[in-house]
């Protein structure tokens, strides 16, 4: 039982985290190319674990503050998407 216990607690706080350290990758911006690259994989990553443990903890039947904590999750890791690889572009119309 107490596996169990470190691993919920890792994907609890791994849920807690990956939205805000993603927002924060959003943050710097390297000079070099292949930082560049790295950077963006990192933030692809964060935002697939937290949109991923997010939509699990909303849909489980858990208690209400854990269901929110994946609420935000869910919702910060959505926007940073939308922030760093820009949302839907209208095309300009003539």
């Amino acid at each position: 039982m107490q596996s169990l216990a470190i691993l919920v607690a890792i994907l609890f706080l791994s849920t807690l985290l990956s939205g805000p350290a993603a927002f924060g990758l959003t943050f710097l911006h390297p000079k070099s190319p292949q930082i560049e690259i790295l950077r963006k994989v990192g933030i692809g990553l964060l935002t697939m674990w937290g949109t991923l443990c997010g939509v699990q903890f909303t849909m489980a039947h858990v208690p209400f503050l854990v269901r929110m904590i994946g609420v935000c999750s869910l919702v910060i890791s959505l926007y940073t998407v939308k922030k760093e690889f820009g949302g839907p572009r209208k095309l300009k119309e003539k």
